[in-house]
Parts: structure tokens; sequence; C-alpha cells
């Protein structure tokens, strides 16, 4: 009897648990003032729905909620009658609002003490401080002012930094108010020693790396690019680096690190698409750490049907592992495209220095070994190239950049008296820019470059200029712009020069709508038309990094009518 007594229970609760409360929805009228209509709404959403709304109390309790609300948009005086309307089970509660008179600022009373009195950001912040007198009185808006001298005063180092006073005084009679925000900054800090809790083997490079000195103003933004130096190196799996301040000693504050580094081995793996190369897949070994000098290896395997190419790069650090380093790279390369079927071999010895401009110097001695056949030619060539690159990219978005430009530029040369096969000189620059605009984007790439040799013939298939395709001329095959032998082949030419111009428009937060023309060519002597053409496409920025989809119309030289274009990956 017990045993059935409390299975009648059990089945009741449960009953219960199910029972489904009543809907209740509000309408708002007597306003249009959407901002009051918006944060009626939001106040309104929190309260609790009893079963049935038509009850004095929780009347009551929608009549002071709602003006709460009001009152937060600086409306002391404004008035709510309710209603209702509705069955029991889905009821309508209707406020009807009389606004009133909106509070205005009469005086905003700012005071500020302490050294920051002498800091150039907060001067431009009391120059330029949002709220003003002869503005509507919003208190989200007074709380957001308020949270900017505190925001300034931690980015700063001004850690001891108080509010003295900080009051808006009402005169409801008058509709009036009156704004006190009095900041005391206190003394800015500076930074200390760094503190390491957990040996480190980096320890060396993460000093190396340090953007600033000991009793150099604390500045939040100078600590988060020595954090994004330190990741960039690739030796921690993550590292965190924190002002101390229980360790403070006078004016310093020590900077905690802590580090976890990078497991031994790491390995990596991806696919991407080009309508120049169709699927592409890649195979990544990484050994960030390698001996005590910081040395590391960094292997690839890229293949796609056209190309398969295998790479490995030793990074040896002289100053510091990104800035200032030494590195060897070896690789292979099968290409059999168009007209192209070549192997390619490749040992080089790097000197790179991140100049103060930002720009990455590069010198080198590179040997190129490649045989193949380049339309009806069958060549072999063993180059030994010196050379010097300059490169810099630069971008903000993350993976879908929203702004951005990458550049590069460098000149190579092989002599006969230098143990190469053939004398050649090569010249070559690029750049792209990425730019965005109340979400309207522009991109712009351009590309130049020339070769001086007795005959294009004597140059390594992969040191000759061909464009069309995805990244340069869209509308045309792959690298299907060149110069071509009596047979119609592809041999490449001795010059380049292309253009493009892409507009984006948002069509929603994530999707674009693009239009773009590019025009350009590869030659031996720019006696013939430039190749041109025009198109549109759609930008879909994936949360896997953007993809975009064309269809192109060339304009010269081609018997192709439209081309299609579809790209997966990164943009710089």
């Amino acid at each position: 009897m017990n045993k059935l007594y409390r299975i009648c229970i059990c089945c009741v609760l449960t009953c219960a648990s199910f029972s489904v409360t009543a809907a209740i929805s509000y309408a708002i009228k007597g306003t249009d003032n959407e901002k009051a209509i918006a944060n009626l709404n939001v106040y309104l959403s929190g309260l609790s729905a009893p079963d049935n709304a038509d009850n004095e109390n929780y009347l009551n309790e929608v009549i002071i909620t709602g003006k709460e609300s009001l009152v937060a948009l600086g409306f002391y005086q404004a008035k709510i009658t309710t209603s209702i309307s509705g069955e029991e089970s889905k009821q309508v509660v209707t406020l009807d609002v009389d606004l009133g008179p909106r509070t205005t600022i009469i005086k905003v009373d700012l005071k500020l003490t302490g050294e920051a009195l002498d800091d150039r950001n907060f001067q431009a912040l009391l120059l330029d401080f949002p709220l003003k007198e002869g503005q509507f009185l919003d208190h989200g808006e007074y709380e957001s002012a308020k949270s900017r001298f505190k925001s300034l005063a931690q980015r700063y180092g001004y850690f001891d930094s108080v509010y003295t006073k900080s009051s808006v005084e009402v005169t409801q009679k008058d509709n009036t108010a009156i704004i006190h925000l009095w900041f005391d900054s206190g003394i800015r800090y500076q930074f200390g020693e760094l503190i390491f809790d957990i040996d480190t083997p980096a320890e060396k490079f993460i000093r190396s790396l340090i953007n600033f000195k000991v009793n150099d103003p604390f500045d939040t933004s100078t600590l988060n690019a020595f954090n994004q130096s330190l990741n960039q190196t690739g030796y921690f799996k993550s590292i965190t680096i924190l002002p101390n301040m229980e360790k403070q000693q006078g004016r310093l504050i020590p900077l905690h690190v802590i580090t976890y580094m990078r497991p031994e081995d790491s390995f990596n793996t991806g696919l991407g698409f080009s309508t120049d190369e169709g699927i592409r897949g890649k195979f990544r070994w990484f050994r960030p750490w390698v001996n005590q000098y910081g040395h590391s290896i960094d292997a690839n395997i890229i293949a796609s049907v056209p190309k398969q190419e295998a790479s490995i790069t030793y990074k040896i650090p002289i100053e510091d592992p990104i800035n200032n380093y030494f590195s060897i790279q070896g690789g292979y390369k099968m290409l059999d495209q168009n007209d192209t079927d070549t192997d390619q071999y490749v040992l080089s010895f790097n000197r790179h220095w991140l100049l103060d401009n930002n720009w990455l110097r590069t010198i080198y001695i590179r040997y190129d070994k490649e045989s193949g056949v380049q339309g009806q030619q069958v060549f072999s060539t063993a180059l030994i190239l010196p050379g010097i690159s300059f490169s810099r990219t630069r971008s903000r978005g993350g993976i879908n950049v929203d702004w951005g430009d990458k550049q590069l530029a460098y000149v190579e040369f092989a002599n006969e008296s230098l143990f190469s096969t053939d004398d050649v000189v090569k010249v070559y620059a690029q750049a792209k820019i990425i730019r965005t605009y109340n979400e309207h984007q522009f991109v712009a790439s351009a590309e130049a470059g020339a070769i001086f040799a007795d005959s294009i013939t004597n140059v390594p298939s992969s040191m000759r200029f061909f464009t069309g395709g995805d990244q340069s001329i869209r509308g045309y095959d792959f690298e299907e712009v060149a110069p071509r032998d009596s047979l119609n082949d592809l041999i490449g030419g001795k010059y380049l020069a292309t253009t493009s111009l892409e507009y984006r428009y948002p069509i929603t937060q994530n999707w674009k709508f693009a239009v773009f023309s590019d025009v350009g060519t590869a030659t031996d002597d720019f006696s013939e038309e430039l190749s041109m053409s025009t198109g549109a496409g759609v930008v879909w920025a994936s949360p896997v990094g953007p993809i975009r989809f064309y269809v192109a119309k060339p304009l010269t030289d081609t018997d192709d009518s439209y081309k299609i274009h579809l790209m997966i990956g990164p943009e710089l």
C-alpha cells in the first residue's frame, strides 16, 4: 500500500512539473520613442509571469519596472497605465505610456587630479568627453562615459585610481541634472623585472623580445605586443604575462611570466581548393624546440593533382627567434600543368632581419636545379642565386581580414663565373591591399617583374613569367597568358605586369557581392594586346576563412566566353 501511495505521489509531481505557465506578452502604446520602447521590453522581459496577469500585485510590478526602465533614459516624470486583454492562457498586457519631459544635463563637473593630469591620453578625453551640457540624461551613457576614465587608468598603469566623487544630481521639478565626476588617478606605475616562477628553457629568448625597459611607464598595449611576439615564436603552447601588484617595489610592477612549452612534435593537416589547382592537401610537422639554442624544424608536404611539393626549414635564432634569425631550407617540387612538366630541387641559406619599419629583409643564396619540358623545349639548369628580398604583411580581423596589405620585392641573379649554367637576373615586386569602410570593402593588387638573360630558354621554367587564373587575371585559365612557340605551346615571358581592382558590397553580415576588373600580361616585348577581364561574384566570410566565388568574362585574346573561379583560403 505504501509503495502504491509513493507511486501516485510521483505521478502527481511529474504531471505538475510539466504544467505550462500562461503565456504573457506586452504591448506598448502612447510613444514612438524607439529607445524607450526597447528599454521597456528589456526590463519587462526579466519579470516572472504569473498564471494570471490580472492581479494587482503583478500589474504594480509591471508599472514599477516600466518606470525604472524610463528613468534610466532620463524620463523621471513618466506615467504608465496598464490594461489586459486576451484569454487567460494567452494574455496581453498593454502599457499606455506618457513619457513626459526628459531630463536635460545643465552642468558636467569634471575634475582630474593626480599624475594623469599631465597625460595626453587623459587630456584628450577631457577635451572630447562624451557627456556635454544640453544633452538629455541617459544613465547608460553616463556609466559608459564614467568607465572611460577607469579604462584609461588601467591601460596606462594608474592602478591606484579612484573616483572621489561620482554622482548625478537630478532636480525633478526642473527636469535638470548636474553630473559630478572627480577622478584621482594617483601615480603612474612603471615596468619592473620579469619573474619566472617555473624554469623555462626559453627564458633567454623571452628576454630577447622585451620591447620595454625597467622604469618605462606602464602601458598595456606595449605588454600585449610583447605577448604577441612571444606567441609568434612557436615555442609556447600558451604564455601569459601579468602585472604582479603584490610584489611591487615603489612604482615598479614586476611582470609574472607563466609559460607552457609546446609538445615536442605537432602535426597538422588541411585541405584547400582553387580552380587553378583543384583540391589541395597539406601535411605539416613542426618541432618548435630542437635544442637549448632555440632551433626549430618545420616540414611541409603540399599536394594537388598538377603539383606536389615537399619542403623543410631549419631555423636558428641569432638575437631573437622572430626578428633576427638564420634559416636553411630544402625542397622538391614536381609540376605537370599546362605545357609544363618539370622537377625542381632547391637548397637555400637565408639571413633574416626585421627592420625598424617592420619590413622583413632577407639576404640569401639559393641552389636551384631544375629539369623537364616547357612547351617543346627540353631543358636542364643548375643555378646558384644570391639575392635579397623585402617583405611585409599586416592584417586585422583574424582569418577574415577586413584591413590589411602585403608587399614583396626581391632581386636575384646567377652567373656562369659563380658555378651556374647560365647568366640570369630577375627583379620582381607585388603588392595587395584590403580596406573596409562602413562594411564596403575594396581590394587592389599589382605585380611587376623583369628577367634579363640572353634568351628565355636559358631560364628555368619556375623563374619565367606566366599569368592568368584565380590570383592574377581572372577569366583566363591558370598561367595561360604568356608567350607561345610556333606550336602554340606556352614558353613563358621575360616581363610581367598585372593589376586588379575589386569592390565588395555588403549583403549581410558575412556575405558580400563583388565586382572586379583585371588587366595584365606576361610578355617578351609588350607588343601584344593586354589581357583584360571583368566579372562579379560573392565572398563569404566563413568560420574557416574567406570563400570566394567569381564569374569572369575575358575581354581579349581568348575563345572562352566565361570562366568560373572558386577560392578557399586566406587572402594575404
